[in-house]
C-alpha cells in the first residue's frame, strides 16, 4: 500500500529544509559585526594585546604590536593589524593602544556596504542598545555616528559607523572601550552634535577651539588695572566657566600662596585640571594642566595677543629637558601685569599643554640653567 505523506509533515520538512539552508548560507555580515564587538565589550575579556586573540572571526598579525614612530589621535602608540573574516570576505582590522592595554579597535571594509542601519538593527537584535550619541550636524551629509553602546555583562562603550562617500570608497567602523565619547580634533567640533534625538536642533559640539577657549580663559583671568590689586576667592569663582572644588581654598604647603583650591574644565573634549594658590585675602597664580595630548600646531598665546594683550617673552627654561617651559609677560591698558608660563611637552605629533598664570606679575625664583631671551636658542 502506498502511504502519502500529510500536509503538515510536507510543511514541517521543508522549514527544516529552510532553516538548514539559512544556517549554511551564514549569517549576515552586520550581525557577526556584532558578534565581534559584544566580545570585545565583554566584562571578561582582557584587553590586552595577547586577550584580543580572543575575538571571534579575526585573523592577528604576530606580537608584539608595532610601536608607531607617531602616536594617533585617539593616543594609541602602539598598533596591531589584523584580518577578520565576515559576510564570507576579509576585512582589515587595526587594533591600537599604549604598551600593554588596547584601546580601540578599526574596521574598513572594501566589499559591498553593511549600512549603518542594519548595523543598529543588528545590534538591537543582539539585545544591545545603541543610542546615538554624536552625529553630523547636516543629515545626509556623509559624516560619522557614534552609538553608545549597553548591555548585560557589557563594559561601556562606542560604535562610531563611517559611511563610504565621495573620495572615501570604503565605510569604517570603530569599537571603543570607554565610558567617555572618543575626543574630536578641532577642526571637527563644528561638524558634530551631541544632541541627535529626532526633532531636537542639532547644535554643534563647539564653533571654538579648545585652545581659543583657553586663550578665554586666561585673558578673562587678568585682574583689571582699575580696583583691587588682586581678587578674592569669592571673586574668582565668576570669572569663567571653570567648575571650582565646592569646598573652597584649602591649607597646602606652599610658603608664598598657603590655600589652594583645585578645579577642572572640558574645551570641546579636552580636559584641563586647575589649581589655584593665594593667601586668606588674595588670589595670586592659577595653574592649568591638560589631561592628556593634542595635536600640535596650535598657538594659544597668539589667541592671547589677537584679544589685545602684548605677549613678551622674558625667560627659557632648561634645554634638553622633556618639555618647554617658558616664561610671558602679558600687559595691557586695561590690565595690571601678569605672567604666564607656558609648559609643552611633545610626543611625535601630540602635544601636553600646561600653563601657570601669575596674576601678581612676580616670577619664580630662576633656575640657573634658564636663558634670557636671544641667548642659546631662547
Amino acid at each position: 500500500m502506498r502511504i502519502r505523506p500529510r500536509s503538515g509533515a510536507i510543511a514541517a520538512a521543508l522549514a527544516s529544509i529552510a532553516v538548514l539552508s539559512a544556517f549554511q548560507a551564514g549569517r549576515k555580515p552586520e550581525e557577526e559585526l556584532v558578534e565581534i564587538v559584544k566580545a570585545y565589550l565583554s566584562e571578561t575579556l582582557s584587553t590586552d594585546w595577547e586577550g584580543i586573540e580572543k575575538l571571534p572571526k579575526i585573523k592577528w598579525a604576530p606580537l608584539p604590536p608595532a610601536a608607531l614612530k607617531n602616536c594617533l589621535p585617539d593616543g594609541g602608540c602602539f598598533a596591531r593589524q589584523g584580518v577578520a573574516t565576515i559576510g564570507g570576505g576579509n576585512v582589515a582590522v587595526i587594533a591600537t593602544g599604549a604598551r600593554t592595554i588596547v584601546f580601540n579597535i578599526y574596521f574598513r571594509n572594501g566589499a559591498a556596504a553593511w549600512g549603518e542601519a542594519p548595523v543598529a538593527a543588528a545590534l538591537k537584535q543582539a539585545a544591545v542598545s545603541a543610542e546615538l550619541a554624536r552625529c553630523p550636524i547636516r543629515t545626509g551629509a556623509g559624516g560619522t555616528s557614534w552609538y553608545r553602546l549597553k548591555g548585560a555583562s557589557l563594559s561601556p562603550g562606542y560604535l562610531s559607523v563611517q559611511p563610504a562617500g565621495a573620495g572615501r570608497p570604503n565605510e569604517g567602523f570603530a569599537v571603543y572601550r570607554t565610558e567617555a565619547l572618543p575626543r574630536l580634533q578641532p577642526n571637527q567640533l563644528a561638524l558634530y552634535s551631541e544632541k541627535c534625538a529626532e526633532g531636537v536642533e542639532r547644535k554643534p559640539v563647539s564653533t571654538v577651539k579648545p585652545h581659543e577657549q583657553l586663550a578665554a580663559t586666561i585673558t578673562s583671568l587678568l585682574v583689571p588695572a582699575a580696583g583691587p590689586t588682586l581678587y578674592d576667592w569669592k571673586a574668582l569663582a565668576g570669572l569663567s566657566d571653570i567648575a571650582w572644588d565646592s569646598a573652597g581654598p584649602k591649607k597646602w604647603s606652599g610658603e608664598a600662596n598657603p590655600l589652594m583650591q583645585s578645579g577642572h574644565v572640558t574645551y570641546g573634549g579636552r580636559e584641563f585640571s586647575l589649581a589655584a594658590g593665594g593667601t586668606p585675602t588674595q588670589v595670586k597664580a592659577v595653574s592649568f594642566e591638560e589631561v592628556g595630548m593634542h595635536p600640535k600646531g596650535e598657538h594659544m598665546l597668539g589667541v592671547v595677543y589677537e584679544k589685545g594683550i602684548a605677549v613678551q617673552l622674558v625667560r627659557c627654561g632648561p634645554i634638553y629637558t622633556e618639555s618647554t617651559n617658558n616664561w610671558y609677560s602679558l600687559t595691557s591698558p586695561k590690565t595690571r601685569p601678569a605672567m604666564v608660563k607656558q609648559s609643552i611637552r611633545y610626543e611625535g605629533n601630540q602635544v601636553q599643554d600646561s600653563y601657570e598664570l601669575r596674576l601678581d606679575g612676580t616670577l619664580p625664583a630662576r633656575d640657573p640653567r634658564d636663558r634670557n631671551p636671544g641667548v642659546n636658542g631662547c
